[in-house]
């Protein structure tokens, strides 16, 4: 049987498979029709690195037996078992919808829903138990939600059948298994998902139904909050929560929690067996009366506070530059205790609102710019959690008021309350004579306590800052920072910030400008920042990531290379912000981004930017598990970001999961969050899903906005090509292009007019993809423009200029991943095709295989590139092996979501049909070139490949 990426088109026994659906580690999953009965069915098989593995072997079979063995609306049926070339499939019902995971997507879910999903879980459970069978890997993976409302249960992989009897006293035998206990079943095997797992689980002893139960209460308690129960940065961290942790009450981190279902998870979570819940049956019947009760409205809901975190933007998918207005993360880790002296002391999982500064002096400099640096001060705490911006943002629009509200104490503690957050704290300065006053106050926003006052005496004008910073030191073991952490992370604003305060209100502006007009705005500002202090670091890093975000990553470089040589004038946290953004876009070592990022969530493990920037790593390595992972995780700690929901949205698409991308766009809209990036993906997301209506409404969004307008044109001009309208591809390329010189954008303009001159060169129009190449050299001859350069001369047979092109861009980025592991072997492979040498280019393509499926940089389409197996198929093809050379050009058919409209998604299904026409496979290669010559039915009559293509394609009638 051949591998999983090959299956798609096949017939197992009467089964044939339509599409791939999924894959884990632990199988793979296919849409398929059964051809006798004509229903729609769900096929999984190992992978292919198990189909050999005994053990795996057996607990998929174990799956099938223990699920079939159980006839229930709420568990997934199991219609057959068979085996086709030494592969074995199950073969279930298809069911439409998305899973649990997916569905909480770290975001706290109504308790009507939770309460309709538990239920139905627990009628499921109850079933299996009845019949001796432990799931022992309850997790919100292996729910399923139908679009009907059903939820069903999955993956009985390891399943155990249970010696003695359950609550019904029945037990089932599967009868044709042969399973080694000693590997599957027996006391000292540790199996399931570690997250999800019940303290005697962890403790690896004899399991019970019970077991089931303690794993449902941590599927309930992430319902309720959008968080896990139990969390650590290792395996051995985890074990220690679930066997000693008590975890956050689920009402402090969802205040409208009703408290009866509150009771229900923590009788779940009952680490001791004997005092929890002790049937499904028993969960079942509580759930089933609280139902009752608030569909009556008679519940009642808990009062404790939740934390709320916000977020900004980050690049393609967006990088976060870690300006002020970024929260506060709370947090009180091993050995890093809070002060309890004060009976009015916050606590770690407390949130405060910063109001604006009183400012009675008549010096404007101190408008906006006191605030910003006292939130630099209090951004060092590992302690404190300073409501974001965004969530002010978000905050006032809840109170109908204007998003430029000025917080005076009494609007600040309205939002505060509204905001969920403890206290607020209020600032002023006045002046005396030389000498300045300052006052800071934090108040319990609602009792309307003191919880804390400082009243500093600053000499002049010039020492205000740092008077400032010593009363925000001052302050924060007030507030019950511990004394340790306040000497340990204490750098002096003059140091963490800038000593000028002019400078400083520059930089304030624009951040205010990036919030309320996006990245285009604050480049001004950050610039005048520079000129008024050339050593001011988080200037300088604020600068470049704005530039990248607007894809001048040349100019963004040299910002981001300039902040890093000024890395010690910063705080420890801006430290982490620093070096992943120089690892990720001057040496361009992935590698080294994930190790910071690691390091940064470590310290900080409150704080989503290191999540989000984590992502995006993993989006460029091609982990899309990993990127949906640290995303989600990142959405837990902060439901304010569009483009957080924005980088999902691609994950989701790039990983075929579209409804989830378009659920995930939904919610975004839920939250009335805005960002030209949310109009991006869903543009995507709606030619994924064929909604021509809803892409011209996105493009029509973002006409006549800097940053964006541009975007939306080249994508436009990439779907016009997808079809082979070649003609009105170029008018939007050229429409992009102008788009971005008339924003001053000339990198982004130049690889606008790369994208188009590459499509050219594909599809076999030479002289004009070397005109629009040197046009967009002499435009801006940047690294990313040079990459895609040297591409576009190595595919139009200039191979003497593309190889000195790509040896300098090497000599020049030695440790870059994607350029040394995914554009030089690209380009090189195709030269060496241009020299009738396609063993070679094989060869050489080999060093891309780990990043292949990633989405690299430069980014100019919305779908990744897969250009390597692009290449690798012609290669295949020069050398005559037609199966080699399908198996990579299917590549595209299997990652519809990661090519979307990527025009070489369209030349795929050409090359396809080359390559079965070469192994002497007609039918399949018929079938190619019509798909081909459907999706080019309006072409430009004009087109080289299209004339080639509808030759051979007469040569096979």
């Amino acid at each position: 049987m051949a591998e999983s990426q090959s299956l798609v088109g096949q017939t197992v026994w009467h089964y044939r498979i339509l599409e791939k659906l999924g894959g884990g580690g632990m199988g793979v999953v296919y849409k398929g029709e059964d051809t006798r009965l004509h229903r729609r069915v769900a096929l999984k098989c190992l992978p292919p690195q198990l189909m050999h593995d005994a053990i795996s072997i057996q607990r998929f079979r174990r799956e099938a037996e223990a699920a079939s063995a159980m006839n229930h609306p709420n568990i997934c049926t199991i219609y057959d078992i068979c085996e086709d070339g030494g592969q074995t499939f199950i073969v279930m019902e298809f069911l439409d919808g998305m899973t649990l995971k997916h569905r909480i997507g770290g975001i706290p879910v109504e308790t009507n829903v939770i309460l309709s999903v538990a239920i139905q879980v627990m009628e499921g459970l109850n079933a299996a138990h009845a019949k001796g069978i432990i799931h022992r890997d309850i997790k919100p993976a292996n729910i399923f939600l139908s679009e009907g409302g059903q939820v069903k249960i999955l993956d009985f992989g390891l399943a155990k059948v249970s010696a003695g009897s359950s609550a019904s006293g029945n037990t089932v035998t599967l009868r044709t298994l042969e399973i080694d206990p000693a590997h599957l079943t027996s006391p000292g095997c540790t199996l399931g998902t570690i997250a999800y797992m019940s303290p005697e689980q962890a403790r690896a002893e004899e399991l019970d139904t019970r077991s089931d139960l303690f794993s449902f209460g941590s599927v309930l308690y992430e319902m309720a909050t959008g968080l896990l129960p139990f969390r650590g940065d290792s395996t051995a961290l985890i074990f220690k929560a679930i066997l000693d942790g008590v975890p956050v009450p689920a009402a402090r981190l969802n205040p409208g929690l009703p408290t009866e279902l509150e009771r229900i998870i923590c009788k779940a979570l009952e680490k001791n067996r004997e005092l929890r819940y002790q049937s499904a049956a028993e969960i079942r019947t509580d759930l089933q009366r609280l139902k009752r009760e608030t569909e009556s409205g008679r519940t009642v809901t808990g009062t404790a506070e939740v934390v709320r975190t916000a977020a900004r933007r980050s690049h393609w998918p967006r990088w976060v530059a870690m300006g002020a207005t970024i929260l506060i993360v709370a947090l009180a880790a091993g050995g890093w205790l809070y002060s309890s002296r004060s009976a009015h002391a916050l606590t770690d999982k407390d949130t405060i609102v910063l109001a604006d500064f009183a400012n009675s002096t008549g010096d404007a400099v101190f408008d906006d710019t006191l605030k910003t640096a006292l939130n630099v001060s209090l951004r060092q705490s590992p302690f404190l959690s300073v409501l974001s911006e965004s969530e002010v943002t978000k905050t006032l629009q809840e109170m109908t008021r204007p998003v430029g509200t000025k917080l005076t104490p009494e609007v600040a503690r309205e939002l505060c309350q509204r905001a969920d957050s403890k206290a607020y704290l209020a600032g002023t300065i006045g002046s005396l004579g030389s000498e300045y006053v300052l006052g800071l106050k934090a108040v319990n926003c609602r009792s309307g306590d003191t919880l804390a006052e400082n009243q500093v005496t600053a000499a002049s004008k010039e020492k205000v800052l740092d008077t400032l910073g010593q009363a925000a030191t001052k302050l924060r073991s007030e507030l019950g920072e511990s004394l340790a952490t306040v000497q340990k992370l204490d750098v002096p604003l003059a140091e963490a910030t800038t000593a000028s305060l002019e400078a400083l209100k520059a930089y304030s502006l624009g951040l205010k400008a990036e919030r309320e007009k996006g990245d285009a705005a604050t480049i001004p500002f950050s610039k005048q920042a520079i000129e008024l202090d050339p050593n001011f670091a988080m200037a300088y890093s604020q600068l470049g990531i704005s530039y990248i975000n607007l894809g001048e990553t040349e100019l963004g470089r040299e910002n981001v290379q300039k902040a890093y040589e000024l890395r010690e004038r910063v705080s420890e946290r801006e430290k982490f912000q620093t070096y992943s953004s120089y690892y990720g876009f001057v040496t361009g070592e992935l590698e080294k981004v994930i190790q910071t990022d690691e390091l940064w969530a470590q310290d900080y493990p409150r704080d989503y930017v290191p999540l989000v920037e984590l992502g995006t790593a993993y989006l460029y390595l091609g982990q899309y598990e990993k990127a949906i992972d640290k995303t989600l995780e990142s959405l837990g700690l902060n439901q304010g970001s569009g483009i957080t929901y924005g980088n999902l949205i691609q994950y989701y698409a790039y990983r075929n999961h579209v409804d989830e991308a378009k659920a995930t766009f939904e919610q975004a809209m839920a939250h009335k969050l805005e960002d030209p990036f949310l109009n991006e993906m869903q543009y995507g997301v709606a030619f994924l899903k064929g909604d021509t209506a809803e892409m011209q409404q996105q493009v029509t969004l973002t006409a006549g906005k800097p940053g964006a307008e541009d975007v939306l044109l080249s994508y436009q001009s990439d779907t016009e090509a997808f079809s082979g309208h070649l003609g009105k591809a170029r008018d939007f390329s050229r429409r992009a292009v102008d788009s971005a010189k008339h924003a001053d954008e000339k990198e982004t303009a130049a690889l606008w007019q790369m994208n188009a001159a590459l499509r050219e060169a594909e599809v076999g129009n030479i002289a004009q993809a070397r005109s629009e190449t040197a046009a967009a050299l002499a435009l801006a001859s940047t690294r990313e423009v040079r990459i895609l350069a040297t591409l576009v001369l190595a595919r139009s047979g200039d191979s003497l200029r593309a190889q000195k092109m790509a040896d300098e861009l090497e000599k020049q980025n030695p440790v870059n991943t994607v350029i040394v592991d995914y554009w030089l072997p690209t380009t090189r492979a195709a030269i060496e095709m241009n020299r009738n040498n396609p063993s070679k280019a094989v060869e050489l393509l080999q060093a891309a295989t780990s990043y292949e499926l990633g989405d690299p940089l430069p980014e100019v389409e919305f779908g990744g590139f897969l250009y390597p197996p692009y290449m690798r198929g012609q290669a295949y093809l020069l050398l005559h092996q037609g199966i080699e050379a399908a198996a990579e050009f299917q590549k595209f058919l299997d990652h519809r979501g990661l090519v979307a409209n990527c025009p070489l998604a369209a030349l795929a299904h050409l090359q396809l049909g080359r390559a079965y026409a070469m192994q002497g496979d007609t039918a399949k290669g018929r079938a190619a070139y019509q798909d081909f010559l459907t999706l080019w039915k309006d072409a430009d009559p004009d087109i080289p490949i299209l004339k080639q293509a509808k030759a051979e394609y007469a040569r096979l009638q």
